[in-house]
């Protein structure tokens, strides 16, 4: 059976219906003048205290009739009841006009209070407060709350008053709200119109809200929002994370949000389908209510302290309303992003105000677009390292190009410089014989013209030192032209030792007999020994019409007697 309050068609009762629960009974036995109809198994109470039969049990979320909210607000006449003057006869006594010493009831107290009130407070009141308990109703057709004063800087209330929103009130009033990006909930302070009112069973003194005006919470969260950035700009914090130069690439992102948030769901995919290799450390946090800030504070010293794994920090929230974002405005929270070591990217899904966050970090408007700056980022970078890899490649191309040319270059110096060397040593081997015996014959001749003239005036004193002196003669011949031999052979031999070498050092002899250069491709030095080899390695061969780039596999070290040993011509 569903919760009901309804007029009965005399109109002089409500009829209250309900599922058996002692709590619920206990509540309506302190209605004034209830009684319980065994026929129709319901609860009756004079139509006359419908307001607080409203107030009472709407709390318990009974459905209250068309008919009776009228009641209510007075566009429906209450009925005169059958058993009034019965009633009258025998109800308990009360204070009149008449009888002022007659005792008075605790209702009939109560009602004479809550009328004293309404004549003294006849119109509506402007109150302002701060919202507490609102959370706890608000899915409800009627809202029930209190509003409380605070002392500035403390959490204490000083004074509280409960407060009553109806139906339609509700529907209206929060229509309005939603249109101004605004939304109730505890801490939130507002501006009502309401009327007073007092709950005879309980004597508990309330307010009946009417309206709720706008411009009042916008302007506080505004001034508030304003307070925080002018103080951060006192101290210099306001640009100091703001200004931090953003790492290039910033792979590794560090995420306070909602696991469960959309505005997270939204990023995460945006970033998984950019095909970069991007880290994500999340540390799950509160992105409303009141565990908002002591979360997001714990988020900010854990990334402090492992600040080393991370390039960025991203704070991300979904849309929401104007009091939703109020927790980032915090000023606690504001002073440690500023003063953050990592460089804090802020992505928060509004599109009105901008939080205190917004204005201190670098901020992108949704967490989508924040992914897709941190993508564009990394491409962008991409595409720098790719044209200068490209320009690398260029370089060393030009180098490599340069340095065959003046190999090239050097090997044709060498042989003509050999071939010179060659020609030069030919001729001078080629003239010394022609030398040596023009020498001789001038030595012979005047040694025969000296032994003329001393055989001429010595002739009988001297014929045998003349004697010698000719075997003496002809055996130094015989020496001077075997010298003369020897030193011929030997110019011959060394001739041919600079032919030989002259082929020998000819590269490109040496390259058609099948050998090749080997360098590495990167430094293009000569590979001399398998010990310069590394696996995985990339070598450029120079053969005698061409070169060719080979990737080594693998490397094999042959045992030093091996490697000692050649072959007849000299190759390995």
């Amino acid at each position: 059976m569903e919760r009901s309050i309804e007029l009965d068609e005399d109109r002089a009762q409500l009829v209250l219906r309900f599922d058996y629960d002692k709590f619920l009974v206990d509540e309506v036995r302190e209605l004034p003048g209830r009684r319980w109809d065994k026929g129709s198994r319901c609860w009756r109470v004079p139509a006359k205290h419908a307001e607080v039969v409203v107030t009472t049990m709407m709390r318990h979320n009974f459905d209250v009739s068309q008919p009776v909210m009228e009641l209510i607000a007075g566009t429906r006449e209450l009925a005169e009841p059958k058993e009034e003057a019965t009633s009258k006869k025998t109800s308990s006594p009360q204070a009149t006009d008449d009888d002022p010493d007659a005792p008075l009831t605790v209702s009939g107290l109560n009602e004479r209070v809550r009328d004293a009130l309404q004549e003294r407070f006849p119109g509506r009141l402007l109150i302002q407060g701060e919202l507490l308990g609102y959370d706890r109703s608000a899915q409800r057709k009627h809202v029930f709350f209190q509003l409380i004063e605070k002392a500035e800087g403390q959490d204490r209330p000083l004074a509280a008053v409960d407060v009553a929103m109806f139906e339609r009130t509700a529907q209206r009033v929060l229509k309005k709200l939603e249109e101004n990006g605004l939304e109730l909930k505890d801490g939130v302070e507002i501006l009502v119109e309401a009327k007073i009112d007092l709950y005879p069973a309980t004597g508990r003194y309330q307010l009946i809200l009417e309206d709720i005006r706008p411009e009042f919470t916008l302007g506080k969260l505004a001034q508030s929002r304003e307070q925080v950035l002018k103080e951060l700009r006192a101290q210099g914090l306001d640009a100091l994370n703001r200004d931090k130069e953003l790492p290039k690439p910033s792979l590794r992102v560090g995420v306070l949000t909602s696991p469960e948030s959309d505005g997270f769901v939204d990023f995460l995919t945006e970033l998984e389908k950019s095909g970069l290799p991007f880290d994500l450390g999340l540390y799950p946090v509160r992105v409303q209510g009141e565990y908002l800030k002591p979360t997001v504070l714990d988020g900010l010293r854990w990334f402090s302290r492992h600040q080393d794994d991370y390039d960025v920090l991203c704070i991300l929230r979904g849309g929401g309303s104007r009091t939703d974002l109020a927790g980032f405005d915090d000023k606690d929270i504001a002073i440690q992003v500023a003063e953050h070591p990592l460089k804090v990217l802020v992505g928060i899904g509004h599109e009105r105000d901008q939080s205190v966050l917004d204005e201190i970090t670098t901020s992108m408007k949704t967490p989508t677009a924040l992914a897709a700056f941190l993508v564009d980022q990394a491409l962008e970078l991409e595409a720098e390292q790719r044209e200068a890899t490209r320009r690398l490649v260029n370089a060393v191309r030009d180098q490599l190009t340069e340095a065959r040319r003046t190999l090239h270059r050097r090997a044709a110096q060498l042989e003509r410089e050999v071939g010179r060397n060659l020609i030069l040593a030919r001729r001078q081997i080629d003239s010394a014989p022609s030398r040596l015996r023009q020498a001789s014959r001038g030595a012979l001749r005047d040694e025969r013209q000296s032994i003329a003239h001393q055989e001429t005036r010595l002739v009988s004193a001297v014929s045998r030192r003349s004697e010698r002196a000719r075997v003496d003669l002809e055996r130094r011949a015989e020496r001077l032209l075997e010298t003369a031999s020897r030193r011929i052979e030997r110019e011959q031999t060394r001739l041919d030792r600079f032919e030989d070498r002259r082929r020998l050092l000819d590269p490109e002899r040496v390259l058609r007999r099948g050998y090749a250069v080997v360098r590495d491709e990167q430094t293009g030095r000569v590979l001399p020994s398998i010990d310069r080899f590394q696996s995985d390695q990339r070598a450029v061969l120079q053969l005698r019409d061409g070169r060719a780039v080979v990737h080594v596999e693998r490397t094999e070290q042959h045992p030093e007697d091996d490697r000692n040993e050649t072959s007849a011509d000299g190759s390995p």
